[in-house]
């Protein structure tokens, strides 16, 4: 399903001024929209029709009328509520309330807006894979090393860079056959994009995780998965991107491992026992 809201926030940071106008009503709006043809949301963010038209065209659809259908199917199923963001002088309730609705909502939009198809090719990929490498700096860093460490709990071969020296060498080292997977919030990130191209001119196959559909890590990879943030006006960068990152990763580990069988669950099994014994070592 489409989410016309999170499509929105999803290009936001990438949309013009005039088309940040148009997001900025229809965001706050939603309701509104509905009942406005495209001369009156026009008028109502201070903009001319044919940049609504442009604004339309640009979130994927093929023009205003596709686009508010869209909008009324979304908000018969969820009703538009505007983001909030934690504001200076609130309390700390307050503050803990809107992070947690901004995590939850991120959530929903990504598994919303997953594309079905491309997840079910990509876990096919990562299944026959003689290799796993996985590229990520800043934030993004424990995602990759977390990552690395369900992968091999599987019993795939994988390694994780997060230090930008060493992640042009690993992925020049890569070839036909292996995988490798970067995870960047902005997807603009240019270590993880070096990485990521320099993998794909050796052969190897890519995968983007990222928050931003447009960005150009997105756009070099072979296959793409998007978490769909709650972050436009968040103080901090990625705030509830992580958590989607992370549940994005988690579905792609957990799919292997249902379909690895009997293999997979003795492998699991055994290092569920390692863990056992060594948690018994530790408290002795």
């Amino acid at each position: 399903m489409q989410l016309c809201l999170a499509a929105i926030r999803n290009q936001y940071k990438m949309l013009t001024r005039i088309e940040r106008q148009i997001a900025d009503y229809v965001l706050n709006n939603s309701g509104q929209v509905l009942e406005m043809n495209v001369a009156e949301l026009a008028a109502a963010a201070g903009t001319a029709g044919s940049a609504v038209i442009r604004f339309c065209k640009r979130l994927g659809y093929t023009g205003y009328s596709q686009f508010r259908m869209a909008l009324a199917r979304e908000l018969a199923v969820r009703p538009g509520v505007p983001s909030e963001s934690p504001k200076a002088g609130e309390s700390l309730a307050e503050v803990a309330q809107k992070v947690f609705m901004s995590g939850m909502r991120t959530l929903q939009n990504t598994a919303a807006m997953i594309g079905q198809s491309q997840l079910e090719q990509l876990v096919s990929v990562l299944a026959q894979a003689e290799r796993i490498c996985i590229f990520g700096v800043g934030t993004s860093a424990s995602i990759a090393e977390d990552s690395q460490y369900r992968f091999l709990q599987l019993g795939y071969p994988s390694s994780c860079y997060t230090d930008i020296l060493f992640m042009p060498v690993a992925a020049m080292n890569m070839k036909k056959g292996e995988v490798a997977i970067g995870i960047s919030h902005s997807g603009r990130t240019e270590a993880t994009l070096e990485a990521v191209r320099l993998a794909k001119e050796q052969g190897a196959l890519s995968v983007a995780i990222t928050s931003y559909r447009a960005s150009p890590l997105a756009q070099m990879a072979d296959y793409t998965l998007v978490a769909y943030a709650d972050d436009i006006t968040y103080p901090v960068e990625a705030v509830s991107a992580r958590l989607a990152h992370l549940c994005l990763m988690d579905v792609l580990t957990v799919a292997l491992a249902l379909q690895g069988g009997t293999e997979t669950a003795e492998r699991l099994a055994s290092k569920n026992r390692i863990l056992e014994h060594i948690r018994r070592k530790e408290e002795s």
